[in-house]
């Protein structure tokens, strides 16, 4: 049964390949002033903190740093389901929070929220 962090390894190659190409040309200094971006997932079983680097690296660790920009509180069995969905719920999950701790982190978040199915 894969970990949190495994799910989130799971989205990180997907993730990069989306953010690296749009960090180019005039747009990206608009994009690169919302990075680092430091998301914690809490589910049921464990924390897992997935973080977008300014040049567009993603990296995924167990645990969770003291300052993040989004902490998002839901059981695995529903992250797993949204992470692997292949088309997205017609309305935003209930049992699912999302808390931003930055201004850029709601910012983002707002940005990719429908990409998560939230």
């Amino acid at each position: 049964m894969p970990t949190t962090a495994d799910l989130l390894r799971g989205i990180a190659p997907d993730v990069e390949k989306e953010i690296r190409p749009r960090l180019q040309g005039f747009l990206g200094s608009f994009v690169r002033a919302y990075l680092p971006q430091v998301w914690v997932f809490e589910t049921d079983a464990e924390t897992a903190t997935l973080r977008v680097e300014p040049t567009g690296a993603v990296a995924v660790v167990e645990g969770a740093p003291p300052h993040p920009d989004v902490t998002i509180v839901l059981t695995k069995a529903r992250l797993e389901q949204l992470l692997t969905a292949r088309t997205r719920p017609a309305h935003r999950p209930t049992d699912v929070q999302v808390v931003p701790h930055t201004a850029k982190g709601k910012v983002a978040f707002d940005q990719v929220r429908s990409r998560f199915g939230f």
